[in-house]
């Protein structure tokens, strides 16, 4: 598996990844708008890293920089449970010394995710989709 800078090679499976994995992860919320245009609208501005394999997209993660923000971090369906996500979180500790994200609290599984990976809750929250964690991760040095 290799991380890679997002090109707009990679356009049409990570948007359909994009699509599928919210389809099938955000159970509790109105997915009926969801459309395939969503990735670049909602990724516009930021940095993006693919994960790759034999030429198939296996997940992505995008990060706001301004804010060191992580946005979005999915993986395919088919390649869950298989450590794409901790490496792609990896490469993003490794490219920034602190970072934060919003979890929302219905999401357990990824709630339990980010925190095996260093990340810690710092703060409970509300926006339009629901309560939220904001949790955070920075070297300790």
């Amino acid at each position: 598996m290799e991380i890679k800078e997002y090109s707009d090679d990679f356009l049409e499976a990570v948007s359909e990844l994009y699509l599928s994995a919210r389809v099938s992860t955000f159970t509790w919320l109105e997915i009926s708008d969801y459309q395939l245009s969503d990735f670049s609208r909602d990724t516009e501005g930021e940095r993006v890293l693919v994960a790759v394999s034999g030429g198939e997209v296996l997940g992505f993660i995008s990060i706001w920089e301004p804010e060191n923000f992580i946005h979005h971090l999915y993986i395919s369906n088919n390649h869950q449970g298989k450590n794409i996500g901790t490496r792609l979180l990896e490469k993003a500790k490794y490219l920034y010394s602190s970072l934060s994200l919003k979890c929302m609290m219905e999401n357990e599984r990824a709630i339990g995710f980010y925190s095996s990976n260093g990340f810690i809750k710092v703060q409970k929250g509300a926006d339009s989709l629901g309560y939220y964690y904001l949790m955070e991760f920075s070297v300790q040095t």
